[in-house]
């Protein structure tokens, strides 16, 4: 590859090694699009473009850089087929391109704002031989407008290679500004519109006393070349966690990494397929862009689902539920009880096979297939319906699956929140008309004894008298206050609880006599 100004590369052939772990298997080709001079430093360009950079000749620049007899590097634009070749290209843009090396570029996610690589050329006029990054606006006409250097940039080290995640947030480059590690590391600054923060080295776990270029990042996965000791050439391709997880980057290995230099990869994480730059043997030119298939799952891709589980009928969260999740093989992964909002999380592995069991006592279990695809990063997204039971067991009787009854403090008087349950009661007793139930009011064992039970029969009665108002059948029910005389735990008179413990035993229940 040339030593051209605008990727600092200076090349070295190093002893091949092998690496720690197992990269992805891919499939390569050469693209026929590829000149005799240097085609490289790809770029998606919304769903169907690639933008690129080369010295093809045909472009807006007309100079030849003294490095190597050919045009300085331009933009160009071209269409993805559905076999990956590139077609139709053309120059990219009068306003990026210069009179000198333009190179490596990065979009927004609207497509709104480009930032690319070029040397310290504004107004007209080359300013000093360092390399900078540089951001333009698109206009509503489709002309690039208000070139910008970034702030961080300086006359005093060289910045390039930007690319920015997936919401713009962040701006990973190569620098070989002072602090790092190495001749070139890879940085990250945080992006807020037109503010920037402190750029900040991505640490030894990505960076090495070596050359480190051409940041990608794919959700939570950063890849990057390097011509580190152990690869198979000058600069080969690696991948690594972002979080520092990893403690050593993964080589890509073959056909992803060569005897020459490899650099410039990037992939379309829906469709698995993506292109990379090399200037191996065989090539066409200088350098070639190479289109590639990753045909196996990437060993540190990962995802995520949430969810929440609601209730069918009334599409409410169940608060208090759990989710499971159990892998291909049916074995428990993890079991997390949900809060009022009913909603879960669970850490996933890309290209698995799962499944997600919803329960919740008074309810049918309900579990649902999940297959994640090779998508880095993806967030996938799921609602469990519960249908509640009619009846269950409980505290060894078999009662109907209504939820507690609410009286105001210390009165008979039904709450309205608990009118919606005493419509299911009558629904269930129509439903099944030749069913007998006792409707069961308990306090706890504070208070006096003659006061809960006489508390406790005037709710019951007046609760049998509101569900005959809706049309109950007066034969089929009947009520009773049973104050503290049937406490489910040991909290009796003058003994020591937690609220809790107390709470345990203030309930009401519709016991099943007869069906």
């Amino acid at each position: 590859m040339k030593k051209f100004i605008v990727t600092f590369l200076i090349f070295m052939h190093l002893i091949p090694g092998s690496a720690q772990l197992t990269a992805p298997s891919y499939s390569v080709k050469n693209l026929k699009s590829n000149s005799k001079n240097s085609d490289f430093g790809t770029t998606f360009y919304g769903k169907n473009k690639i933008v690129f950079s080369s010295s093809r000749g045909d472009g807006l620049s007309k100079n030849k850089w003294a490095g190597n007899d050919q045009p300085f590097l331009d933009l160009f634009i071209g269409e993805v087929q559905p076999d990956g070749e590139i077609d139709h290209v053309k120059p990219f843009s009068r306003a990026v391109n210069s009179k000198y090396h333009d190179a490596l570029v990065t979009f927004s996610p609207d497509l709104s704002e480009v930032y690319f690589t070029s040397n310290n050329y504004m107004e007209g006029k080359l300013k000093s031989g360092s390399i900078k990054i540089f951001r333009a606006s698109i206009n509503k006409q489709g002309h690039w407008t208000n070139f910008k250097t970034l702030p961080f940039n300086s006359d005093n080290y060289d910045t390039g290679h930007p690319v920015l995640n997936k919401d713009g947030s962040k701006l990973y480059f190569t620098s070989n500004m002072p602090g790092g590690f190495g001749d070139t590391d890879l940085y990250v600054v945080s992006v807020n519109h037109d503010h920037y923060g402190t750029p900040k080295n991505l640490g030894p776990t990505v960076n090495s006393k070596y050359k480190e270029y051409t940041p990608y990042i794919d959700g939570n996965v950063l890849y990057f070349s390097s011509n580190r000791p152990g690869g198979m050439g000058g600069f080969d391709i690696y991948m690594t966690k972002l979080d520092g997880t990893i403690s050593t980057p993964i080589n890509l290995g073959k056909p992803m990494n060569s005897k020459g230099d490899d650099i410039s990869f990037i992939i379309n994480n829906e469709t698995q397929q993506g292109y990379f730059s090399s200037n191996r043997y065989g090539g066409k030119g200088d350098d070639d862009i190479y289109y590639f298939k990753q045909e196996t799952v990437n060993p540190i891709c990962d995802q995520i689902v949430t969810g929440v589980i609601v209730d069918k009928i009334t599409k409410e969260p169940i608060p208090n539920s759990f989710a499971t999740l159990y892998d291909e093989n049916g074995e428990k992964i993890r079991r997390i009880e949900t809060l009022n909002d009913g909603k879960f999380k669970f850490p996933l592995e890309c290209g698995s096979n799962y499944k997600i069991v919803a329960s919740k006592f008074g309810y049918f279990d309900f579990d649902q297939a999940l297959e994640t695809s090779h998508k880095n990063g993806y967030e996938n997204q799921i609602t469990l319906e519960l249908v509640e039971k009619e009846f269950i067991v409980l505290h060894g009787k078999e009662m109907l699956n209504i939820r507690p009854i609410q009286f105001e403090l210390n009165e008979a008087n039904i709450r309205d929140e608990s009118k919606d349950e005493l419509a299911k009661v009558v629904r269930l007793m129509k439903k099944y008309p030749n069913m007998v139930i006792e409707f069961g009011a308990h306090t706890d064992s504070r208070g006096g004894e003659t006061y809960n039970l006489r508390l406790t029969q005037r709710r019951a009665t007046e609760t049998v008298n509101y569900l005959i108002s809706l049309g109950a059948n007066p034969k089929k029910i009947t009520g009773k206050g049973y104050g503290s005389t049937q406490l489910l735990n040991h909290c009796k008179k003058g003994v020591r609880c937690t609220e809790a413990e107390h709470a345990e035993n203030r309930r009401t229940e519709f016991v099943i006599i007869a069906k």
